[in-house]
């Protein structure tokens, strides 16, 4: 009868190790897809500002304009009305820096509500993380 019950401990805790082992990885992706929203999220937020701070520019007033990495090259603005918006990786449309302000808040708003759900699912994946920590540690303290 021990060793039944022994077998059913051994079993109830590969079950127990298993899940935990599935659990974790899940948080470690929802985890790295937050960080990439988040990333993402501060990355609109500071091209909102700019778009803003446009508004207050005057034509052919010098800018400096990034290139990608630490390089940047000084350029004039010849029209601060429009703006070119990437809205898909081959589609690029004009707009107006109120109509840009808005997408963007748009997109601001859809990276909040992404960040909200992946942090309920990390704090919920936690939770039943640690469940199964106390159920290990239980079958553990029964040997």
């Amino acid at each position: 009868m021990e060793n039944n019950f022994n077998l059913d401990q051994r079993q109830q805790q590969q079950q127990y190790l298993s899940q935990f082992q599935y659990l974790k990885e899940q948080r470690d992706v929802f985890e790295n897809q937050l960080e990439l929203v988040q990333t993402s999220l501060s990355n609109i937020i500071n091209t909102k500002n700019t778009i803003e701070n446009m508004k207050t520019i005057d034509l052919d007033e010098e800018i400096l304009v990034p290139l990608g990495g630490m390089i940047n090259i000084k350029a004039q603005i010849k029209d601060i009305e429009k703006v070119l918006v990437y809205i898909s990786r081959d589609v690029v449309i004009e707009k107006t820096l109120d109509d840009t302000i808005q997408f963007l808040e748009k997109l601001i708003s859809q990276h909040e509500e992404q960040i909200k759900f992946l942090s309920e699912r990390i704090q919920q994946v936690d939770i039943s993380l640690q469940n199964i920590s106390q159920n290990l540690q239980r079958i553990l303290q029964q040997q």
